[in-house]
């Protein structure tokens, strides 16, 4: 595993955790796409649907398959912009509270599992060295 290449060893560890993630939180009732949404919603509170697209990195067709998704079950709420009533407003229904409440007590158990057997130093450098990465790929 040394001498195999980073890129590799990082797409298998992502596609391992992405799954292993889903898992947990389909076991609370929910699944990625819905933990994105609510879990963003909770971050930023009342947003358009754009401002919600570009916090999450989705785009515009995506985030609104996801939504319109949430809003029939009624987890999120679509509401009118009182400044312009062209936009839509989405907010958090308490069903969705609720939901992300249990989302989130999932991924933080998944976490403490995921990251077992490190340290908090050896988990705030794997977060460091993520970001930088990211940053490193963002940039071109």
């Amino acid at each position: 595993m040394v001498n195999e290449p980073l890129g590799r060893q990082v797409v298998f560890a992502g596609k391992a955790i992405q799954e292993a993630f889903s898992a947990a939180l389909a076991g609370s009732g929910g699944s990625l796409a819905t933990w994105i949404v609510l879990s963003a919603l909770s971050d930023v509170g009342i947003v358009s649907q754009a401002v919600l697209a570009s916090h999450v990195h989705l785009e515009g067709a995506t985030i609104t398959h996801h939504v319109d998704r949430l809003e029939a079950v009624g987890l999120v709420r679509r509401r009118l912009d009182p400044d312009d009533r062209r936009v839509r407003r989405l907010e958090l229904t308490e069903a969705g509270e609720e939901l992300h409440r249990r989302l989130l007590a999932a991924a933080k158990t998944f976490e403490q599992r995921a990251m077992a057997g490190l340290s908090e130093r050896d988990i705030a450098v794997v977060r460091r060295a993520l970001a930088r990465i990211q940053a490193n790929l963002s940039a071109g």
